[in-house]
């Protein structure tokens, strides 16, 4: 989509709202002073509100150091936030770093717009050297990828995330299980539910009302029975969506509604709720992201609980990986006229120090992979979990498929559909989709 192209798309949705949101609805940084004015300032839109006294603390570090003002403005609930981005976008006011917040599709269109910069030549440069791998691949774009963008590394990562399973160490000893030894496989997995079960003891909760998080779950098996290919072909429409494994994927929710490991209400209780349930003791175990530690550490400081990789199947033909939330990045407005001042800045505070300083803040894994010797423990195996995550894919199923895999494992939770009849509405939905190409 060219420039002109999404200009006029973004207009006729949200030009009604621009000047409402633009003016600083929610924006923490209450009015502008006159240096922020100056067109020298470096301004930064971010949707991060429990960093906000970090990212200040280490713009005052840049300003002593470099002379150059940076300004963190914060804007939240994150709808609130990208409503503000593409507002913005439709009339040539993002600021010069941001995020929008969206998925590679939508990203594209920001990239061939201009709205954000390819910083492949300055990563180059032995930038890129200092960040996990992984951590650069969700901001970056292959050779022959289905949007047709120019490849390259086009975001900033901050930090990476993963996701996996905490629990709780008080209610698995309660239950007479080994708080030191955790399920591993999924026989194990559905034995300890019914140990907690029988305890009293809700087995396992997460925010399935929030219908990613089912489907990051069950991405995990879909890595670990077909692998990057199969995934691939899935996609390409070579394997149908009733093929046996994903039969068996689908198995897997139906086997844990029947061993009544979920927690009561748990597709439509959204990740929050579900955060609450077990930093209160209310489940043993929690499909979350890494931000959880910082989370239940402010819920309930003195959680004792542990993580776990999700359970293996033991006839997998492929490795178990763990979804990779790809963690918080930032971009650099291409058409900012004080661009290489945004570069150079999330250059510096992208190295170790800034880093290490922002990890024990704000208790995130720093996407710079030297910063992480200082963390918790807990943290610590995050980050090792960041080498166990799934691999990038040239494309992308469409959004319609996806979000009926999701739905449909909600409904097989619930007992509304069988698992036959969840996996014959996907396969359904991929033909019309199929033939919309």
């Amino acid at each position: 989509m060219c420039r002109k192209s999404i200009k006029v798309v973004l207009k006729v949705f949200y030009l009604c709202i621009a000047m409402f949101v633009i003016s600083g609805c929610s924006n923490s940084n209450k009015g502008t002073t006159d240096s922020e004015k100056n067109e020298d300032v470096v301004k930064v839109w971010h949707w991060m509100t429990d960093r906000q006294e970090a990212f200040e603390k280490l713009a005052n570090d840049y300003f002593a150091q470099t002379g150059v003002k940076v300004v963190f403005e914060n804007y939240a609930p994150s709808d609130v936030y990208r409503n503000k981005i593409t507002a913005a976008a439709s009339g040539d006011m993002l600021p010069d770093i941001y995020n929008p917040q969206s998925d590679k599709k939508e990203l594209s269109s920001y990239i061939k717009a201009g709205y954000i910069a390819n910083l492949t030549k300055e990563m180059n440069t032995g930038w890129k050297d200092v960040f996990f791998e992984k951590a650069l691949v969700s901001n970056s774009f292959e050779e022959n990828n289905e949007w047709r963008v120019e490849p390259g590394i086009y975001g900033v990562p901050l930090d990476v995330s993963s996701l996996m399973i905490y629990y709780n160490k008080d209610l698995f000893k309660q239950a007479g299980l080994d708080p030191e030894k955790p399920p591993k496989t999924w026989k194990e997995f559905i034995s300890a539910g019914n140990k907690l079960r029988e305890a009293g003891i809700q087995p396992f909760v997460s925010g399935f009302g929030e219908a990613w998080l089912v489907g990051a779950f069950a991405m995990s098996y879909q890595w670990s029975l077909f692998g990057k290919q199969g995934i691939i072909d899935t996609i390409d429409g070579k394997i149908p969506y009733d093929d046996p494994r994903w039969l068996r994927i689908f198995k897997l929710f139906e086997e844990m509604r029947d061993n009544k490991m979920f927690a009561s209400g748990i597709v439509t209780m959204i990740n929050k709720d579900a955060e609450r349930t077990f930093a209160t003791g209310r489940a043993a175990m929690a499909f979350n992201g890494s931000w959880g530690v910082n989370v239940y550490k402010a819920m309930n400081s003195a959680l004792n609980y542990g993580i776990m990789y999700p359970p293996t199947l033991e006839d997998a033909k492929y490795p178990l990986l763990v979804f990779d939330c790809g963690g918080s990045s930032l971009f650099v407005n291409g058409n900012s006229p004080r661009k290489d001042k945004a570069i150079a800045f999330l250059r510096w505070l992208t190295q170790k120090e800034q880093q290490t300083y922002l990890a024990q803040a704000t208790l995130n894994i720093p996407s710079n992979k030297e910063s992480g010797q200082n963390l918790p423990e807990i943290l610590k195996e995050f980050s090792n979990s960041i080498s166990k995550t799934f691999e990038n894919l040239p494309k992308l199923e469409a959004w319609q498929v996806t979000n009926y895999i999701n739905l449909n494992l909600q409904s097989v939770i619930i007992g509304e559909k069988t698992v036959s009849q969840a996996v014959a509405e996907v396969q359904s939905e991929k033909v019309r989709q199929m033939k919309k190409r």
